[in-house]
């Protein structure tokens, strides 16, 4: 299934294919905003509090369901926060199953046509972290409801666009979007539900939603493409969202986190804007280059691409030292140098990388190779990806049961080598080959090694000093 992109922070992990990933909530000390908010006890600012209803005649009857809100309002910010996982993986989906008719019809050049995902991942990974910054600041409901909105407006841009740069921009656009839901999900989840069987419920559905979305992305995308056109299943995304957004303004708690200071300075001073900037320009162009030279190496030679390269390795040479000296200072560091010496921490973002990198490597060349190599339509297409789907959720459920079991080591080196095997079966796969004898069992293993990795985050397994 398309990830895109996985980023693990120290409050959880995030995914464009497998949803939130719980670990902590982003702020310990985050509060939510209550109508008796004066009355609270200056002694409790270290706990978190449930809203309390507005309504004092529904106190009672929401006391007793131990939520602290109503079943209904629970119910409908579990189904927002996973509706939203699920409209990001079914646009993954959707851009699976349409890619080579998009690219035809918006006139996308072939050294392009990957752009429309990969600046997606780019812009959701770049500013995953220094959204939830802000979102500790301005809080997070403001921040997942300007975030939803925003994907609502960029989605229906996508489906609105006429060039393939129209394209690029607006699924950069909603990379950026999604990056102010995603970890703010989390906050949300932990201050809405008090530790039990609702939060665990709400953590489950909302990962859940991700497998799913892909997996309806791939067949609404293959249909519409196939029937009235691919820009008709954005149109439908953009309503759901639209519906789920609103929603969102009365169902989703307010939770923020208390200081003095005016959110305008803290924004300012609590934020490492400098290495936000460094580190998102830098991959931006690098980005570029890799896509400007994947059509011919040739071009490697073009002055401009040249200038982009060099900037780009010097702007990431620099990042280390920028957070050394952002913490000899005491001052705020995006990814702090320290991190890196924990050698757990340090081999899981190489693993996860490098297996990520080659399952969205497989996903997009295959749709490629089965539409434009084999002729096949959208539809066909996309059926032949539910394999890949099928797996990808059947071993989410199936580490869950494994992590008390086997070690995750274990875990992690027999996935990866069974996943191993997909890249060569597609590699060295015939034209016209029989479906059944290297592709079924390639998009069958691909997801093994990702899929062991989200379940693992899952669990809170990776990254505790025994494993």
């Amino acid at each position: 299934m398309d990830r895109s992109f996985d980023i693990t922070t120290e409050t959880g992990a995030a995914s464009i294919h497998g949803g939130i990933i719980p670990l902590e909530p982003l702020n310990p000390k985050a509060k939510i905003r209550t109508a008796n908010q004066a009355s609270i006890n200056n002694d409790s600012d270290t706990q978190l509090n449930p809203p309390v209803p507005e309504e004092e005649n529904a106190s009672s009857a929401q006391d007793s369901n131990g939520l602290g809100i109503s079943k209904t309002r629970g119910v409908i910010v579990i189904v927002t926060l996973a509706g939203i996982s699920f409209l990001n993986t079914m646009g993954s989906g959707i851009l699976i199953a349409a890619l080579p008719k998009i690219a035809d019809d918006v006139g996308l050049s072939e050294n392009l046509i990957l752009w429309p995902a990969a600046v997606y991942a780019l812009a959701a990974g770049c500013l995953l972290l220094i959204f939830g910054a802000i979102a500790d600041v301005v809080g997070a409901k403001l921040m997942w409801v300007t975030g939803s909105f925003l994907f609502v407006a960029f989605t229906l841009a996508v489906g609105l666009a006429q060039t393939g740069i129209q394209v690029i921009l607006f699924r950069t656009l909603l990379g950026a979007s999604i990056s102010m839901c995603l970890p703010t999900a989390v906050s949300l989840i932990a201050n809405t539900f008090p530790k039990g069987p609702w939060r665990n419920v709400a953590f489950a559905i909302n990962g859940m939603g991700s497998p799913l979305g892909y997996a309806l992305g791939l067949v609404l995308g293959g249909i519409f493409t196939d029937t009235i056109g691919w820009r008709w299943a954005y149109y439908m995304s953009a309503i759901i969202n639209f519906c789920l957004s609103t929603g969102a303004i009365w169902s989703l708690p307010s939770v923020y986190t208390p200081s003095e200071r005016k959110w305008t300075t803290r924004l300012m001073h609590e934020i490492d804007w400098v290495g936000a900037t460094t580190m998102s320009v830098a991959l931006g162009m690098l980005l570029y280059v890799l896509a400007m030279i994947s059509s011919s190496y040739k071009r490697l030679d073009d002055p401009q691409n040249i200038a982009l390269l060099t900037v780009a390795i010097i702007l990431l040479a620099a990042f280390p030292f920028w957070m050394d000296y952002q913490v000899k200072r005491g001052k705020p560091a995006l990814i702090p140098n320290s991190l890196w010496k924990n050698r757990s921490f340090t081999s899981v973002c190489i693993a996860v990388f490098l297996c990520w990198a080659s399952l969205n490597g497989i996903e997009y060349f295959t749709t490629l190779y089965f539409q434009k190599v084999e002729g096949l339509s959208a539809l066909e297409s996309s059926l032949r990806f539910l394999p890949h789907v099928i797996m990808g959720v059947a071993v989410n459920i199936i580490t869950g049961f494994l992590i008390a079991k086997v070690k995750v080591r274990t875990l992690a080196v027999v996935s990866a080598l069974v996943t191993m095997v997909a890249a060569p079966l597609m590699a060295t796969v015939d034209v016209g080959e029989n479906y059944w004898l290297a592709p079924f069992w390639a998009m069958f293993l691909s997801p093994v090694n990702p899929d062991v990795w989200l379940g693992l985050k899952k669990g809170g397994i990776v990254g505790r000093k025994q494993d």
